[in-house]
């Protein structure tokens, strides 16, 4: 009897370990995605305009990849509507700096306008589901750049808006403006893997309907999921509109926006924490450096990088590199460990691919 006893005691005492892996897991995700946002911080350091501006770019491609992932990796809701709200950013932000207030002014607003859109938008529009949804988010995002053509409400001619010119210093201003967003969305991100409301967002990527039956308000947490991804885009359009000077609803309301965010986020590994960093990073600076070299098929590279992720990486590459690294077979030599890897990753896209 005794012995009976001790066999669920020793098994108990064993399961703890899989939880603190998970836990560390987590907490290498955090340290690396501060590591990788701490050496692009560096970049002003190199007194390079030309990398300033570009990197200026991928970090704001950074933050927009990381806010989607609240509605679309997490929740599962694919939306190619969120453009809709860096545009409202960068013209209610703009719309303040016109009136001669502060800039810091207008990024508040401009999340609370945003945040309100999103909230008023969400209450009807969350209950799509599927490419209706999808279709309903890219019908707001258009309709809202016709909108601001036709009422003009840059003020420049089909909605152009023009703002006056930053000092030079500002610039600097602007990148770290950008990469503290990055890190604060990077906050929230690890934030949604250890909540209850980011398990919740996650039950309803699995099954809706199952998490309908646990009794979880499922509309109001989208609703939410929702307004929390339109927040950092819209602060990011607010800092656009004063870095860039001038834009027009074609700029701030395209579409292809949506797109990237999508691309960059399934790319990197959407749901995760290092997924729109890493795949922000990686394509933005090979797109970078293609139109540097005189590459002009942008939408072709685009086009093609969308059907390449979705046939072999549907994951991302983030669960290729954690399938990589998992740990080897014990006492298994070095070179032998770095096969069973790549036999690993191939086995991975062969069951996973399309």
């Amino acid at each position: 009897m005794a012995r009976d006893t001790n066999l669920p005691m020793s098994s108990t005492a064993e399961a703890p370990s899989p939880k603190l892996k998970e836990g560390r897991g987590w907490l290498w995700s955090l340290l690396l995605g501060i590591v990788i946002l701490g050496c692009i911080g560096a970049v002003p350091l190199l007194g390079d305009a030309s990398a300033l501006h570009i990197w200026t770019l991928i970090v704001m491609y950074i933050v927009m990849a990381q806010s989607w992932n609240f509605i679309g990796g997490f929740t599962g809701y694919s939306t190619f509507g969120n453009v809709a709200f860096f545009g409202i950013g960068a013209y209610t932000t703009g719309l303040i700096l016109q009136a001669n207030q502060p800039f810091w002014l207008g990024l508040i607003v401009s999340a609370i306008v945003a945040g309100l859109f999103a909230f008023l938008l969400g209450l009807p529009i969350l209950r799509l589901k599927g490419h209706y949804f999808e279709v309903a988010t890219l019908g707001t995002a258009e309709a809202l750049r016709e909108l601001t053509t036709a009422r003009d409400i840059g003020g420049g001619g089909g909605g152009l808006m023009s703002l006056p010119l930053p000092s030079l210093d500002a610039y600097v201003g602007f990148f770290y403006a950008f990469l503290g967003l990055a890190f604060a969305c990077l906050l929230i991100t690890v934030w949604l893997t250890r909540s209850r409301f980011g398990y919740a967002l996650v039950a309803i990527r699995e099954s809706e309907l199952a998490a309908e039956a646990l009794g979880i308000a499922t509309h109001w947490y989208k609703v939410g999921a929702f307004v929390l991804s339109a927040l950092p885009i819209a602060i990011a359009g607010g800092l656009y509109a004063y870095w860039s000077t001038g834009f027009d609803p074609a700029t701030v309301f395209d579409v292809g926006l949506s797109v990237e965010m999508v691309l960059l986020t399934f790319f990197g590994g959407a749901g995760t924490i290092l997924g729109p960093i890493l795949g922000a990073i990686v394509f933005e600076f090979v797109s970078f450096q293609l139109q540097s070299s005189g590459f002009t098929l942008h939408n072709t590279l685009l086009g093609l990088s969308i059907a390449i992720v979705t046939i072999f990486l549907p994951q991302g590459v983030t669960r290729l590199i954690q399938e990589f690294i998992r740990k080897p077979t014990p006492n298994a030599a070095r070179v032998n460990s770095l096969m069973e890897g790549v036999q690993r990753v191939r086995r991975f896209i062969a069951a996973n691919g399309i």
